[in-house]
C-alpha cells in the first residue's frame, strides 16, 4: 500500500511537471548568404511582416513574423550552406492559395510538386492542394491550401 501511495505521488508530480513544461514555437533561425535577397524574398513573395530584431546585429540579422505571431530569424553568414533534401522544410498556408500562385508566377518564382514537376500543383491523399518552392538560400518552403479560403465561384 506505501508503495502504491508513493508512486500514485510521483505520478501526480511528474504530469504537474510537465504541464508546467509545455513548449511553445517561437521561431526559426536560418542562416543566409545574402541577407538582403533572402529577407526581401521572406518580405515581398511570402509577405512576411518584418520586426524590429531584438538581438544584437553582429552578425548582421533580419527578423520575420507570420500572421500567427510565428517569427523567421534570418542570420548573415559566409558558412557554405549545402544541398538541402526536401523533406526539411518549412510550411506556410496563405488565407488564398491561388492568389499566392498567381503571385509566384508574376514575380517569375519557380514552384513544383513534390516529385519535381514543374508548375504542378499536388493534391495530397487529404485533399489539401501544396506546391513547392525555394527561398534564394535553396531552403524547402511547402506551400499548402489548408487555411485558404475557397475561391469565389
Amino acid at each position: 500500500m506505501k508503495n502504491l501511495i508513493i508512486i500514485t505521488i510521483l505520478l501526480i508530480n511528474m504530469k504537474s511537471m510537465s504541464q508546467e513544461n509545455n513548449l511553445f514555437f517561437d521561431h526559426q533561425a536560418l542562416i543566409v548568404n545574402n541577407l538582403q535577397e533572402s529577407g526581401d524574398f521572406y518580405l515581398n513573395i511570402l509577405g512576411l511582416e518584418e520586426i524590429p530584431v531584438g538581438a544584437g546585429q553582429d552578425p548582421p540579422k533580419r527578423w520575420f513574423k507570420t500572421n500567427n505571431g510565428k517569427e523567421i530569424h534570418l542570420i548573415q553568414s559566409t558558412s557554405e550552406i549545402n544541398e538541402l533534401p526536401k523533406s526539411i522544410h518549412m510550411a506556410f498556408s496563405p488565407n488564398n492559395f491561388e492568389l499566392f500562385i498567381d503571385n509566384l508566377k508574376k514575380n517569375k518564382i519557380y514552384f513544383s510538386n513534390w516529385k519535381g514537376e514543374s508548375y504542378k500543383i499536388q493534391q495530397r491523399a487529404d485533399g489539401q492542394r501544396q506546391i513547392w518552392i525555394q527561398d534564394p538560400q535553396g531552403y524547402w518552403i511547402e506551400i499548402n491550401d489548408i487555411h485558404s479560403k475557397p475561391p469565389l465561384q
